[in-house]
């Protein structure tokens, strides 16, 4: 019985530290998130975009590697050349965001709070608006996970 009450304590725990608008997260969100990401998919105002992006550095096809350091190392093209980035990441309060910090094309510094609509082992979903108004939603694929690497 002890057991029993024990899992659903842990159960109840996790499901409303990590609970996301399109589902919740059942396994450590910080282990989760290492690995390289690629940007699938890049919505403006609900709509599918292949040729906008908040910046060339959040367009798709884009590289995200997130490590157990909270370093960040972000690939992208730009002009036909493969550009990198780097920065930091965190997650903001309750997991429920996570902060980015990292510099464009211009070599600006650009901090980011993206909004986490969806998380899973697979797919990580974020949204933010930008100053102009603009709502952006970036769909982020697993490409390697990092946890067995960086113990």
């Amino acid at each position: 019985m002890k057991k029993l009450i024990t899992v659903a304590a842990v159960l109840t725990l996790a499901l409303t530290n990590c609970k996301y608008e399109e589902g919740f997260a059942l396994t450590n969100v910080e282990k989760r998130i290492r690995g390289m990401w690629s940007v699938s998919s890049v919505y403006k105002n609900g709509e599918k975009t292949d040729t906008e992006s908040p910046t060339v550095v959040e367009s798709q096809g884009a590289m995200y590697e997130f490590y157990k350091t909270k370093f960040l190392l972000i690939r992208y093209l730009y002009n036909n050349i493969v550009c990198q980035s780097n920065g930091d990441w965190k997650f903001g309060e309750k997991k429920k965001t996570v902060e980015l910090t990292f510099k464009n094309q211009y070599s600006l510094t650009i901090s980011r709070s993206y909004e986490i609509v969806k998380f899973t082992n697979k797919e990580l979903k974020v949204r933010f608006t930008d100053d102009d108004g603009i709502k952006w939603i970036l769909v982020l694929v697993i490409e390697q996970d990092f946890v067995p690497y960086d113990r």
